[in-house]
């Protein structure tokens, strides 16, 4: 078994790590936004998966629904969870692909300093629809000692999210400095009821992934949606969508992709809808010349 896992995780390597023996340290989380999936957790879940409440640490805002966790919290949060920062961490969820929960996961935890990460392609469904192996619990959280000996310590990594005030700045620069990307569909993007920020590029969520395996597209794929949309992979770019989550799961495919550094706008367009002004929200689509060439 390799010493190193991949970024994308693909389930049958997932089931060898989990049936033989490996030198490799790693935590398996199930990422979720609340407590609300937890009883499907208990009920059935991958083996030596942890339920991970990525909004337990946080203190949702009307700005900012899907906040950064509380520092010291966060670190117990994990502890509890037998995560240390020596674990290669596994993260799946339960969401159509597998992506949307567990990508936010993916980064919050590089956001707070853990590096070592993988992201289950196709999640929890595309290992059910595998056949592989389930367990169920009545509690979980009842870690042993020792994996509580070791106690996980973040990090903080700024340069992974941007804040309002970041935006604004970065619109203020000639050229700039970084590309805008969106990851709503264009309904929201444009529209009376949607708009984004100027200068932003359209990559909806739903053009990540392939309906016939269950996954991301392959890598040539995704690169030439992104190079399609006007997003240059050779330069850091900012994610954002409405919460800060499907933009999550863009960065995380950049980063495949290779493009370094990539970044969250936490806040999202539900930020910046009231916070920035009427000028700095576009929600006209702009107009092509339709004129027939035809002789």
């Amino acid at each position: 078994m390799t010493s190193k896992l991949p970024s994308l995780l693909n389930c049958q390597t997932l089931k060898n790590i989990l049936s033989k023996p490996t030198s490799i340290k790693f935590s398996i989380i199930e990422a979720s936004f609340g407590k609300q999936s937890e009883d499907e957790f208990k009920n059935g879940h991958i083996p030596k998966a942890k339920y991970f409440d990525q909004l337990e640490c946080t203190t949702p805002t009307k700005l900012i629904p899907r906040g950064l966790p509380e520092i010291k919290c966060f670190e117990n949060l994990l502890t509890r969870l037998g995560v240390t920062n020596n674990h290669h961490v596994i993260i799946y969820d339960r969401s159509p692909f597998g992506f949307y929960a567990s990508s936010r996961a993916w980064f919050l935890l590089k956001a707070y300093g853990h590096n070592s990460l993988s992201v289950l392609d196709g999640g929890f469904y595309k290992w059910m629809n595998d056949k592989n192996q389930i367990e169920a619990e009545k509690d979980n959280g009842q870690e042993s000692q020792q994996e509580q000996a070791e106690k996980f310590r973040a990090k903080i990594d700024p340069g992974m999210w941007r804040k309002f005030d970041d935006i604004i700045e970065n619109l203020k620069k000639p050229l700039y400095r970084e590309q805008l990307v969106d990851a709503r569909p264009k309904n929201l993007f444009y529209g009376a009821n949607g708009g984004h920020i100027p200068n932003s590029l359209n990559v909806p969520y739903t053009q990540m992934f392939d309906a016939t395996t269950g996954c991301l597209k392959p890598k040539e794929q995704l690169a030439e949606i992104y190079s399609k949309a006007g997003v240059n992979l050779s330069k850091p770019a900012v994610y954002t969508c409405q919460t800060g989550t499907t933009a999550s799961t863009l960065a995380f495919v950049s980063h495949l992709l290779g493009q370094d550094p990539v970044s969250v706008y936490v806040g999202s367009f539900t930020e910046w809808s009231q916070k920035a002004p009427a000028e700095l929200i576009v929600k006209d689509e702009p107009q092509h010349d339709t004129k027939s060439n035809a002789a």
